[in-house]
């Protein structure tokens, strides 16, 4: 049985993680030119969160529907194996 997994909500919360990323890395790099201009420190956290907009991207865009598919089987498939191991069980009590 397969359900909507919501996987079309990863491109919309992407594009809300790039925005937030764009804004706060030009912040930060606001404060690096005029308040400590000696050092191009800004560039450390623009690349550590472009990076963490791309791991986004491709864990929950571009592989997210594989992904939960995997683990949907996954859970369906223990489910199964809970309910056969409980139906055993009560069935030696019998």
């Amino acid at each position: 049985m397969r359900r909507d997994l919501g996987c079309g909500r990863g491109a919309a919360r992407l594009i809300i993680h790039a925005a937030v990323t764009v804004v706060v890395v030009l912040a930060l790099a606001v404060v690096n030119v005029f308040v400590a201009s000696e050092f191009p420190w800004s560039v450390f956290p623009a690349i550590g969160m472009g990076l963490g907009v791309w791991f986004h991207w491709y864990f929950a865009v571009r592989r997210g529907e594989e992904f939960m598919l995997r683990h949907q089987d996954d859970v369906e498939r223990e489910a199964r194996r809970l309910a056969a191991s409980m139906l055993a069980s009560t069935m030696d009590r019998a």
